[in-house]
């Protein structure tokens, strides 16, 4: 899913999320985000210790997390995706 400035776009599961300038990117578990310049990046996955789905959110600008830049979810933790 893709939207732009301001957009919200939601992927499902393996799912692939992008949004521009201040928009969200939300994807489901295995799958990726990528946000621009204030934008959030909100991923999916599974917990498999508590048996259940969490989420992970992250703000561009906060926490070493860059715009354009996709993500996905390693034990529970944002990491860059490499290309």
């Amino acid at each position: 899913a893709t939207a732009g400035d301001y957009g919200t776009a939601p992927a499902g599961v393996h799912g692939t999320a992008t949004a521009g300038v201040s928009g969200t990117a939300t994807a489901g578990v295995s799958g990726t985000a990528t946000a621009g310049e204030r934008g959030t990046i909100i991923i999916a996955w599974w917990d498999s210790e508590l048996g259940r789905r969490r989420w992970v959110v992250g703000e561009v600008g906060i926490d070493g997390i860059v715009a354009d830049t996709p993500y996905r979810v390693v034990d529970g933790a944002l990491v860059e995706v490499e290309s």
